[in-house]
């Protein structure tokens, strides 16, 4: 099986399914055995910088030689720096490299042909209208379409003989408020409106007839507006824009025939372009082309509409199910179960192991991934849930079973620290719904804010710990008998659990430090502690009660296991001259005594054992 990687940015919050719908469309019409992995990231969207470089490190886990070929979508990075980078990364790779819609010398070109479409329209304008003064109202300076449909257009410009200071090029971006501000420029500036804005996209065309609207003008009767990308604003606006159509899963159909020739040994030429067709319309004063349905258009949207209210609805109730979880595995859960319900045939979460600890001094790495520490955390595939026991596993079933599908990676991050990543199998319902970047930052969100949670309980429990231990002996102190033992008592007399309640005394203490000095004293009372910790039963507590006392503490307790449990303590301090007085009371299961009262008991049977000591030295004396 041959494998192709797509390196693509979102564009604001959206994803570009229309690629990967043509490739794997295209794969399966000639029935070859390919996978695409697809590694996607919004690096343009937050204005944290912190947080974008979260984003693009997925384009650092890919070992990119390992793929038979790779796809660029660059066009929308717009960190100057990542782009440098994955580009240099992608020069050194030694595999076959194509470029969507941006040319860089040395991968070849899949794409549009940008020039032809605009010489096209230019002509039209020229000729059919009789436009003599143009704007190029136009995107990003440094995007390379942008550039492309400049050229053409300076090419014209000279054509018939007119300037660039009579026929102005603007520069903004490629969204609906650039073609606002364009229009809202012009008219505070009491210019004299152009014969015909041209403009770089659809988005700005649709923006500058609308604000000329809201001024009094009229398109096409005041001035006339193009377009570029016949996206549905441009067919259905009114006035119906006059737009250039390119087909994006034409695009993505052309990458793999362009892979094939090239994995044949074929000559394969530097650029490769698509069909496109400009399409008249209103707003150049043409007729309405009759291309659309304005009734099956409503439909569309209609049942779009609910859809979309079904898709939210499902990402508010995941929101809801996280927020009332109460550690990750149970998250997990509930965002595999949330994915099952969409239109997808699998998904997958990566995660850094020590995401579960949540230590407060947890780094996750800001380049690369921590492989050594990655497991897969929970996923699912065509409806089955699926487990493995490492993400090398992982990588071998999606190579194994991957022929003819598209993986998606897409990162999870706590700002520039990268904690994992999601892998989802034909995420098909990303054509319709592009927002992608809605779903993935709700659960990156929660997962964050349950970690700094448990990072808080985690560094609280220490506090509560230290609060708790007694610094001599490293054991419980005092607090912790009313903090820890007393409400332990309570559950376990709750449940009718029978307990032991165990008093410590030193003998003669006060002698010995007297005669030995308090550091050894001091030890005295550390190796008490000691080996009462180390004898005591499980699910048990040994706390210093104060100076040379201390209490034990068990349940599930019998006269037996509290004999030989004191038996044992004894005999080990005997054997190291350490002579302690042991008193033992156990409670009544379901009794109404007080842990105080038993304690109470223990303390009187210590104290007869220590009498019965003393007794039996004065009589040997």
């Amino acid at each position: 099986m041959k494998k192709i990687a797509l390196i693509s940015d979102g564009w604001r919050r959206m994803i570009t399914y229309a690629w990967v719908d043509g490739i794997i469309r295209r794969i399966r019409e000639l029935d070859e055995d390919i996978a695409l992995y697809q590694y996607n990231c919004y690096g343009n969207w937050s204005k944290d910088a912190l947080h974008n470089t979260g984003e693009y490190n997925i384009y650092n886990l890919p070992d990119l030689s390992a793929f038979d070929g790779i796809i660029l979508d660059g066009s929308n990075i717009v960190d100057v720096r990542q782009k440098e980078k994955i580009v240099e990364r992608l020069q050194n790779c030694g595999v076959p490299v194509l470029s969507l819609d941006w040319y860089i010398s040395g991968f070849y070109y899949v794409g549009a042909d940008n020039r032809r479409p605009i010489r096209e329209l230019m002509t039209h304008l020229y000729e059919v209208h009789g436009c003599r003064r143009f704007v190029f109202a136009g995107g990003p300076e440094d995007a390379f379409g942008n550039f492309e449909r400049v050229a053409a257009y300076c090419e014209c410009l000279k054509k018939y003989g007119m300037t660039l200071d009579d026929n102005p090029i603007l520069c903004g971006d490629y969204d609906y408020e650039t073609g606002v501000n364009y229009m809202r420029e012009y008219v505070h500036s009491g210019s004299k409106l152009p014969d015909v804005f041209v403009c770089a996209n659809d988005n700005i065309a649709a923006g500058i007839c609308a604000e000329a609207e809201q001024w009094g003008y009229r398109v096409p009767d005041d001035f006339l507006v193009t377009g570029f990308d016949n996206l549905d604003k441009a067919a259905y606006f009114r006035p119906q824009i006059t737009t250039v159509f390119q087909d994006r899963e034409e695009i993505g159909k052309l990458c793999v025939d362009v892979l094939l020739r090239i994995w044949e040994g074929k000559p394969v030429e530097e650029r490769n372009y698509i069909p496109v067709t400009c399409i008249y319309g209103e707003s150049c004063g043409c007729p309405n082309n009759g291309m659309v349905n304005y009734r099956e258009y409503i439909k569309e949207k209609i049942v779009a509409a609910v859809k979309k209210d079904e898709d939210d609805s499902l990402l508010v109730e995941l929101e809801a199910q996280m927020a009332r979880c109460n550690g990750f595995r149970e998250i997990f859960e509930y965002i595999v179960d949330y994915f099952q319900k969409l239109r997808c045939d699998g998904v997958y979460f990566v995660v850094d192991r020590k995401l579960f600890a949540a230590d407060e001094d947890t780094d996750f790495p800001v380049e690369g991934y921590d492989e050594k520490n990655l497991v897969v955390a929970d996923g699912f595939e065509n409806h089955k849930r699926m487990a493995f026991a490492s993400v090398g596993e992982l990588n071998r079933h999606l190579e194994e079973t991957g022929s003819q599908n598209a993986y998606l990676f897409t990162p999870i991050h706590f700002r520039e620290q990268s904690v994992g990543y999601l892998v989802m199998k034909n995420g098909r319902f990303l054509y319709d719904n592009p927002y992608y970047y809605d779903i993935h930052s709700t659960i990156v969100k929660t997962l964050e804010t349950q970690f700094k949670q448990k990072q808080l309980e985690n560094a609280a429990n220490k506090l509560q710990m230290l609060y708790n231990r007694d610094p001599l002996t490293g054991i419980c102190n005092r607090i912790a008998y009313t903090d820890i033992i007393r409400p332990a008592f309570a559950k376990y007399q709750e449940k009718g659990i029978a307990c032991a309640l165990v008093f410590v005394d030193a003998d003669d203490f006060k002698s010995v430090n007297d005669t030995y000095g308090h550091e050894f004293g001091d030890q005295v009372l550390i190796r008490i502690a000691q080996v009462l910790e180390e004898e005591c039963p499980q699910q048990g507590y040994v706390c210093r009660y104060g100076g040379d006392e201390f209490i034990g503490f068990f349940p599930y307790a019998t006269s037996k296991k509290a004999q030989q449990y004191t038996d044992r303590v004894q005999s080990r301090l005997t054997k190291e001259n350490i002579m302690i007085s042991i008193g033992v009371e156990l409670t009544f299961a379901g009794g109404e005594e007080t842990i105080d009262e038993y304690l109470s008991l223990a303390d009187q049977n210590m104290y007869r054992q220590k009498q019965m000591r003393k007794e039996s030295r004065k009589n040997i004396d």
